[in-house]
């Protein structure tokens, strides 16, 4: 029994060496030497850089106003995106709550935004809304809505919004998702005896459906929160971001495209790592926060 049991382990670790062979070298090591360098003064500009300065990189980042400024700018887009997901995900997850013919189909089209990458997402939007050639715009002038072809992109606080539409239109499937699995687990005797209290369709859903959809509804807001929070696909290709050997465009400047900037462009490895863990943090701490009082406060009922 003993040898069976050793056996069994040594089957075990050798099952589970290659998996963590493969983290370790592509997720840890990375992390760890990412962390180091963000307390020195890497950059690939300067040879003799690479000193260690310890939390210098982080005191100077956040006494820029230009870190706070681009904060600002990724919280607005979750401020206005993350309600939208949401709402749209939760709304269409009760739609394919219910049974109707072709349900299975509907279910299939409506994540194909989520499925396609943002990259690809954003080209397609950037295509329609194009000022010269846009679908957008033939669509309209042919109903007579517009009369001459708007360049939908122009204007800095239209960039934003456009932004959010297309954050919107890419991630709403994944609530939806994690909705409809909720809905899918609240067992059908509750609605009946509900019901036979008196309680209408209304009553109902703010009553039964959605206490018993906090935690799903906790882990939906903390994803799309990280998501929308570290945007960079969709602001690179909708806004021009910023193409190769061109200005990046300062209205639509997320963290993670100033990420970008100070990596690639000001080639600053040590600060650039810094502002990485930043994001990382902020991120990780707003998770938590949604997790003890939202995620918990449903499990406990």
């Amino acid at each position: 029994m003993r040898t069976f049991s050793r056996n069994n382990l040594s089957f075990i670790i050798l099952m589970l060496l290659p998996a963590l062979l493969l983290v370790t070298i592509f997720v840890y090591y990375p992390s760890i030497a990412t962390l180091i360098s963000s307390f020195t003064n890497e950059n690939l500009r300067i040879p003799s850089s690479g000193k260690f300065v310890w939390f210098l990189n982080y005191t100077q980042l956040l006494m820029k106003p230009e870190f706070w400024q681009v904060t600002g700018r990724s919280l607005l887009i979750v401020a206005c995106t993350l309600p939208l997901e949401i709402l749209i995900g939760f709304l269409i997850a009760l739609l394919l709550n219910e049974n109707f013919p072709g349900r299975g189909i509907v279910r299939a089209l409506v994540i194909l935004p989520w499925i396609l990458p943002p990259v690809v997402n954003g080209f397609l939007w950037n295509w329609l809304l194009n000022g010269e050639f846009g679908a957008l715009n033939g669509l309209m002038y042919q109903f007579g809505l517009i009369d001459k072809y708007v360049f939908w992109l122009q204007h800095p606080s239209a960039q934003i919004f456009w932004t959010v539409i297309v954050q919107t239109w890419t991630r709403f499937a994944f609530p939806m998702i994690i909705l409809l699995a909720g809905l899918q687990s609240i067992p059908q005797e509750l609605h009946e005896a509900a019901a036979i209290d008196g309680a209408n369709r209304i009553q109902q859903l703010f009553k039964v459906t959605i206490p018993l959809l906090t935690p799903s509804l906790a882990v939906a807001i903390m994803v799309e929160f990280i998501s929308a929070f570290q945007i960079f696909d969709i602001v690179w290709t909708l806004t021009a971001g910023g193409n190769v050997g061109q200005v990046i465009n300062p209205y639509t400047k997320t963290l993670m495209v100033f990420n970008y900037q100070m990596v690639f462009r000001d080639m600053k490895i040590g600060m650039g790592s810094a502002l990485s863990y930043l994001i990382m943090m902020m991120s990780m701490i707003v998770g938590v926060f949604i997790l003890r009082n939202l995620y918990n406060r449903g499990v406990d009922k």
